[in-house]
């Protein structure tokens, strides 16, 4: 009797890991984003439900600079996003909307005209 009741706890805890590891792998995003561009990027924004999150970035990143970036996010893969860049009289310039799969994003690079990833 004993063993059954270990094994069935055994089996329920292993269920719950396989349910609970997607949504805890979303939860933390790392990629890397390269700045190929001559312009300075000031700002990363993810949207959601029409809405734009404040800066993920609290760091401008000169041309030719690669950052990691890191935050928490619970949500689908396919994610809304844009990045500003620095004007030359210090305003923020707000760039092209993109979508990309950030779950598959292991680098985000901007050129100055488009937004790719690997």
């Amino acid at each position: 009797m004993k063993s059954i009741v270990t094994k069935s706890i055994a089996a329920f805890a292993a269920a719950t890991l396989l349910i609970c590891a997607p949504a805890a792998l979303a939860a933390g995003m790392k990629f890397d984003i390269k700045n190929s561009s001559d312009y300075i990027i000031d700002g990363f924004y993810t949207g959601e439900n029409g809405e734009w999150s404040a800066n993920w970035m609290d760091f401008k990143l000169n041309g030719g600079e690669t950052a990691n970036m890191e935050f928490n996010y619970d949500g689908p893969c396919d994610i809304e996003f844009y990045v500003s860049w620095e004007g030359e009289d210090g305003s923020s310039i707000k760039g092209d909307e993109t979508t990309i799969n950030i779950c598959d994003a292991s680098t985000i690079y901007f050129d100055g005209k488009e937004a790719t990833y690997d």
